[in-house]
């Protein structure tokens, strides 16, 4: 019980600091849309989905074997840094300049291949400063990640509505964003060496026990991406820059409850690795959290589809009616989502993240044709039609499989 509440803690500090970030950047995030209009901030969403797709290059499931390695001897936590920053900063140098020149082949417009490639600089300061994360959360001192997750909306914002409401345009919000990124990462990493000291320029190592799993977890976030986050990519590329920005309200909207939901997983992820190593935990535990996310989920799902439509109008303008139309389906992806939290937390504690890896290639596999249909049939509303089948599919696998492997080990009992 005595954990439970030390990951009611960790996890009520993360989402104190994501509320109060969230609630500085929202109020960004409406100036910027309605200051830019859909296709200036299709525009903008673009250029941020182009580089959230080349962040599965940045080998990105080294944090979870680093947080896996580091919470079961945490003396050493600072000898696994220093064995895997090399490997990590290879791949990161190696996602920019793949980013940059995959550019070239897409259809978009000039300037938005240039932001595109000044935005890639953000790809070296976002990965760095999830790497830094994994300090903080196997020291369970992640009031520090709420505290640099406000600070950095605070800069961030306060020099968008500034330099947007002096004239400046798009250009000068994608020099805000990178620059903001990269100062957090300097803050985080001269304050993350306090609690853990690692050499930032250690040498290039290659170690079987942290590279396997990490390819594992690797290959989560790529067909992750590809299930979960490919239809705005996609959009970019079927339709229209005003498409872009109107799906990515709702996008938007709809992604507080996954990043929510992301951060209860993340900060019991900790707390179940010990536990697992001690003893096997009752399948009721699970059951019941699972059966819970999915009444909150539902319910809040009932409330979005009679309003979401008239509050989207109200705060974005008649000219985003359509993302509140998307908003109201888009939101019940997140009932069979929140479904999984247990049961994915549980088995990447375990050493079964290759579920996770399963549930997730399937709905990859499913995404991608699923969008090319329903969007050629019903427009942008069939894009969210496409993710609610992918998900309700995809998590009732990743359960279900999930529990028989946690049953068959003695894991849960």
């Amino acid at each position: 019980m005595g954990r439970i509440k030390k990951g009611m803690k960790n996890f009520s500090y993360l989402t104190a600091g994501n509320l109060i970030s969230q609630a500085i950047g929202f109020i960004g995030f409406i100036y910027v849309a309605k200051i830019l209009g859909p296709n200036y901030y299709g525009i903008y969403v673009t250029v941020g989905v182009f580089m959230g797709v080349f962040e599965l290059v940045t080998f990105s499931g080294l944090h979870k074997v680093i947080i896996r390695k580091g919470s079961r001897d945490i003396e050493h936590m600072g000898e696994v840094l220093d064995d895997t920053i090399g490997i990590k900063s290879t791949f990161i140098f190696s996602a920019i300049l793949i980013m940059v020149i995959a550019s070239f082949f897409t259809n978009y417009e000039t300037t938005t291949k240039i932001f595109i490639a000044i935005f890639s600089l953000k790809l070296f300061s976002k990965s760095f400063s999830n790497y830094f994360n994994s300090i903080y959360k196997v020291t369970e001192k992640m009031k520090y990640i709420s505290f640099f997750y406000i600070f950095y909306r605070v800069v961030y914002v306060c020099l968008a509505v500034l330099m947007l409401s002096l004239g400046y345009g798009l250009f000068t919000l994608i020099l805000i964003s990178v620059f903001t990124s990269a100062l957090e990462m300097v803050v985080k990493f001269l304050h993350s060496r306090k609690l853990i000291n690692f050499n930032i320029f250690s040498e290039l190592k290659f170690d079987r026990k942290i590279l396997i799993p990490s390819l594992v977890f690797s290959a989560i976030g790529i067909v992750n991406i590809i299930s979960t986050r490919v239809d705005l990519f996609m959009i970019s590329f079927l339709g229209t820059p005003a498409e872009v920005g109107i799906y990515g309200v709702a996008y938007t909207f709809v992604g507080e409850g996954t990043l929510l939901r992301n951060l209860l997983a993340t900060a019991f992820f900790p707390i179940l690795i010990k536990t697992f190593d001690e003893r096997s935990l009752d399948k009721r535990l699970l059951l019941k959290y699972s059966f819970f996310g999915i009444a909150v989920m539902v319910v809040l799902g009932v409330i979005t589809f009679f309003y979401a439509e008239q509050v989207i109008v109200l705060i974005f303008g008649e000219e985003f009616r359509e993302s509140g139309i998307i908003l109201r389906i888009l939101v019940f992806y997140l009932v069979s989502w929140w479904s999984t939290i247990p049961f994915t937390t549980a088995a990447q504690a375990t050493n079964n993240e290759k579920v996770i890896l399963i549930g997730f290639t399937i709905m990859a596999f499913l995404n991608i044709p699923l969008n090319f249909v329903l969007y050629s049939h019903y427009g942008l509303i069939g894009i969210a039609y496409s993710t609610i089948i992918v998900f309700t599919v995809g998590c009732v696998l990743i359960n279900i499989y999930s529990y028989h492997l946690l049953k068959v080990q003695g894991h849960i009992h």
